[in-house]
């Protein structure tokens, strides 16, 4: 009998091993995905709320400022963010820190966030000093932060909470212009590192990994090893047209001590006015 009892408890100790050996999410989340992940693919309607989670396991938040809004019809197939002002911000973030490793995939395109949108807007006097709204306007394709983005912020809460990040950032200083897709990271003194996509190297400077038609729709990619960051940029079809890596450790707050937050979209409150259309989010 007795042996009966322990042979049991051995098997249920097992299981409990293999459960929680599958299920990184859970320890680190309180997500339980079992190493499936999740896809958000918008085909249902969803009514975008400041602060309301969405998704099959409420694994997305939205974060919305002022007029920043998402349209998800459930009919398109897609989420339409937009940004009607460069003083309203609409993000989609994971509504808990990531895995210790991890991928997240989202699938965007229509980007409409030209200079153009922005020509003419006066100075801003909540805003002086701050850059101009008119100098920069862009999107979040995925950044990585070190805190939940769950307020409005300026552009410096995220230079501060940034870990790496793929966006469109179209400018008046001619960097990497037009229509370009930067790949970054901050190292470990909080400066910008750009992948050159030309030269195929990381620089001190806004370089641009590869330029995006505003036509077209992108799968971009940031990977999450027990060593790395993986940045991948493809194409619709799925054809890699760029992908580079970088040690966590040179990796600003790229330690565990600190979590990994998605983000997704227009994150700004004195930056970037237009829209773009995401038609999934995978986090696995």
């Amino acid at each position: 009998m007795k042996k009966n009892i322990i042979i049991v408890l051995l098997l249920i100790g097992i299981v409990l091993m293999v459960m929680a050996a599958g299920d990184r999410f859970s320890h680190y989340t309180g997500f339980s995905f079992r190493g499936k992940g999740v896809t958000e693919e918008f085909l249902k309607p969803i009514e975008a709320v400041d602060g309301k989670s969405f998704g099959r396991k409420g694994q997305l938040t939205f974060e919305l400022y002022r007029n920043g809004t998402f349209i998800i019809d459930g009919v398109s197939g897609y989420a339409w963010q937009r940004s009607d002002s460069y003083r309203d911000s609409a993000i989609i973030r994971s509504t808990k820190a990531l895995p210790r490793t991890y991928k997240v995939t989202v699938v965007a395109g229509e980007v409409d966030y030209g200079l153009d949108i922005i020509n003419g807007i006066p100075d801003d006097p909540e805003y002086k000093g701050k850059g101009g709204p008119k100098k920069f306007n862009g999107a979040y394709l995925i950044a990585i932060a070190d805190e939940p983005p769950d307020g409005p912020h300026t552009n410096d809460w995220w230079h501060q909470h940034r870990k790496c990040v793929i966006d469109i950032c179209n400018n008046s200083g001619g960097a990497g212009m037009p229509n370009p897709i930067f790949m970054v990271y901050f190292d470990n003194n909080n400066e910008l590192v750009a992948f050159n996509g030309e030269k195929d190297s990381w620089e001190y400077k806004w370089e641009k990994a590869a330029t995006y038609r505003v036509d077209q729709w992108y799968k971009i990619e940031i990977e999450k090893t027990r060593t790395r960051y993986i940045f991948s940029i493809s194409d619709e079809n799925g054809n890699l047209l760029k992908q580079r890596s970088i040690g966590i450790d040179k990796v600003w707050h790229g330690e565990k001590t600190y979590p990994d937050y998605l983000v997704v979209g227009d994150p700004h409150e004195n930056y970037y006015q237009g829209s773009m259309k995401i038609r999934s989010i995978t986090i696995k």
